[in-house]
């Protein structure tokens, strides 16, 4: 078992840290360290999983758990178009990150 690093532990508060995995969670830590982490928590988080690997949960329905903010922000950084991002979500309905 892969474990996370242990300055990520702060992140997972309402879990055991020692026990999430970096592979069998990913999508948790994802977005988990993307939502509340710190630079350098990003930055490895990026090492680690890659880029195509962090659209893919982007564009995935997993990412309903990062706000509008930080989908934007990913959205710019990874070069993702508005259309690709394009959530629905059973809290916000369905919309556009950045309607203009």
């Amino acid at each position: 078992m892969a474990k996370i690093p242990e300055e990520w532990h702060k992140y997972f508060w309402e879990v055991k840290p020692e026990k999430v995995d970096l592979e069998k969670h990913a999508w948790y830590i994802m977005g988990r360290v993307l939502e509340w982490g710190n630079l350098e928590a990003v930055r490895k988080l990026r090492r680690y999983y890659g880029d195509e690997r962090l659209k893919e949960f982007l564009l995935s329905t997993n990412s309903r758990v990062l706000g509008n903010k930080t989908m934007r922000f990913w959205q710019v950084v990874l070069n993702l178009s508005p259309e690709e991002c394009e959530r629905i979500s059973s809290i916000r309905g369905k919309h556009r990150l950045w309607p203009y």
